[in-house]
């Protein structure tokens, strides 16, 4: 008896150590990509517990001083291997520097803990930086002119050579300041061999449009994301790691040049301009009163739609003109970007005569001449004749007046008697059709009625979902390490938002005493999977399971406000 209590209290010891131990041994582990960085490179801050707690949630609000902080990717993982139960947590936080110099990532709270301090050297980007070693990937960068007018499109062009296999690579734009930048086109994919050396390429083009004249610098797009290589452990043995990377081309300087002081009229620069009658009415003739449609089309060359000019039509104020909204598309053609603008209304004339449509002229100026340019829509004369008049007006007018004889008052008695047997069988038809759909509509209200009463009467059964029995069989063969497996399955699938175990209690739809109590069973569970001698019984959760799916039987099935916002 002795000798088993003496077990009973050591086992009870060991557990107690083994539960203190795992709340004490919450470490904080804080690393950074790459120590020393250049302006612009973007790097990864990586943080990682050995807990799983919902309990810990990191502040990234302290980065904001120094570092462009983007949103943080949480990861988290259970592990049970060979007996052994293990639980991480891993935040990886995406930083860029604001400025150069040397900088302190502070510590950052995470629940009741804290990371530790990091310094990062910023240095100003150098020609090292354009390249990784042996020339595995780098960035060649031109533009289509290197002097244009303010409002001009530039087409920047960067391709990006790789002669090794790359992870989750991402191209920044290129930077300007007082400019509007957009990709232009599609990526193109190609390969070709430099010095020897095969590489993949991708071709990126950006148009850009600047707000400012000036001379300028067009800072290079940064290529982002890891190369995979291959690293030698032992003779019998590689691994393959990932390098990160941070990569960009030549900054490329380009001149803006203010508009011309000679040029006359609204600002408009292109490659090519017309104006397009999309039908003409020139020479036809209109009736007083009757509508014409006119539609015209404005197309401009490299420039966005956005920034297409209103077109004034210059008509007098006595001509009536109603406008439809104009219509903005935009299309690819000669190996040009070309921006349209449809216009159409409907002209109303509202006197007999000639009507002369003035003429409309569009200023711009051809990039290609260096010249100002008009874009010209003739005047156009339109013959406008008098209303018609109605056939009904001309009829009445011409009609002969009848003169009534002697014999037609006799007529009348017997044309009234056959007038109203007529009208006395449509009464009784419409008597009979009326009654008919009285019926009609009486016998559907009354099947639907029927129909609805069978469909509540008759519930559906949903059938089991494939964690719950995946579940029962786990807790039937008393597996603590497959338990806890199929139970994180099942509560996933039931809750989409539920992160770990801890939390399944305040979810389900059971009472306070039996929330507390699967809590407790959830604790043993997981001691039982830390220390595979502690004493266990799967009994009471099973209980516990059942007793939440009688209460919530639709959880069997789908639930549609389980769906993640």
């Amino acid at each position: 008896m002795k000798i088993l209590f003496t077990i009973m209290t050591s086992l009870f010891l060991s557990l107690f150590i083994n539960q203190s131990v795992s709340a004490a041994a919450v470490q904080v582990q804080t690393s950074v990509s790459d120590n020393v960085v250049y302006l612009g490179d973007m790097f990864t801050l990586t943080i990682e517990i050995n807990d799983s707690s919902s309990d810990y949630q990191l502040d990234t609000r302290p980065l904001e001083k120094d570092f462009t902080v983007y949103r943080p990717s949480r990861s988290q993982k259970s592990e049970l291997i060979n007996g052994k139960f293990s639980q991480r947590t891993e935040w990886q936080v995406t930083l860029q520097a604001k400025a150069v110099g040397t900088f302190t990532i502070p510590a950052l709270k995470i629940g009741s803990l804290n990371s530790k301090a990091i310094v990062v050297s910023v240095e100003k980007p150098s020609a090292e930086a354009t390249k990784s070693q042996d020339n595995a990937v780098f960035i060649e960068n031109s533009v289509d002119r290197e002097t244009l007018y303010l409002g001009q499109p530039l087409i920047f062009t960067s391709k990006i050579f790789l002669s090794q296999n790359s992870n989750e690579l991402n191209l920044l734009d290129p930077t300007l300041k007082g400019a509007d930048i957009e990709v232009y086109g599609e990526d193109k994919n190609g390969q070709t061999i430099r010095n020897g050396i095969r590489y993949k390429t991708i071709t990126r083009k950006y148009q850009i449009n600047a707000n400012t004249a000036g001379n300028v610098t067009i800072n290079s797009p940064l290529l982002t994301g890891s190369l995979r290589k291959t690293v030698r452990i032992s003779d019998w043995q590689n691994r393959v790691i990932a390098d990160p990377i941070n990569i960009r081309g030549d900054s490329l300087k380009v001149t803006i040049k203010e508009k011309p002081a000679d040029y006359q009229g609204e600002w408009l620069i292109s490659d090519d301009v017309r104006l397009i009658e999309n039908q003409s009415i020139d020479g036809q003739s209109f009736r007083v009163g009757e509508p014409i449609t006119r539609s015209i089309s404005l197309q401009v060359a490299s420039i966005n739609k956005d920034k297409l000019p209103v077109v004034n039509f210059n008509y007098p104020k006595s001509l009536r003109f109603y406008p439809d909204q104009d219509e903005l598309i935009e299309g690819q053609a000669n190996d040009l970007i070309y921006a349209q603008r449809t216009l159409r209304h409907a002209i109303i004339p509202d006197q007999a005569g000639s009507l002369t449509l003035p003429e409309i002229k569009i200023p711009w100026w051809n990039s290609l001449t260096d010249k100002q340019e008009f874009a010209v829509l003739p005047a156009q004369t339109l013959t406008i004749l008098a209303a018609e008049k109605t056939h009904s007006s001309a009829a009445d007018t011409e009609a002969p007046q009848t003169i009534p004889t002697a014999a037609a008052p006799q007529e009348a008695p017997a044309a009234a008697a056959a007038d109203n047997s007529a009208l006395i069988m449509w009464q009784v038809i419409s008597a009979i059709l009326l009654f008919s759909l009285i019926v009609l509509a009486a016998y559907h209200y009354s099947y639907r009625r029927k129909s609805a009463a069978e469909k509540i009467s008759s519930p559906l059964i949903a059938p089991l979902k494939q964690e719950l029995v995946t579940l029962n069989n786990a807790l039937h063969k008393q597996d603590a390490g497959l338990i806890y497996q199929a139970l994180l399955s099942y509560a996933q699938s039931e809750y989409h938002l539920l992160k770990s175990l801890s939390q399944l209690p305040d979810c389900v739809n059971l009472n306070e005493q039996d929330k507390q109590l699967l809590a407790a069973e959830i604790k043993k569970l997981e001691n039982r999977c830390c220390n595979p001698s502690s004493a266990w019984n799967a009994e009471q959760l099973s209980q516990l399971i059942k007793k939440h799916q009688q209460h919530n039987p639709a959880s069997s099935g789908n639930n549609i406000m389980d769906i993640n916002p």
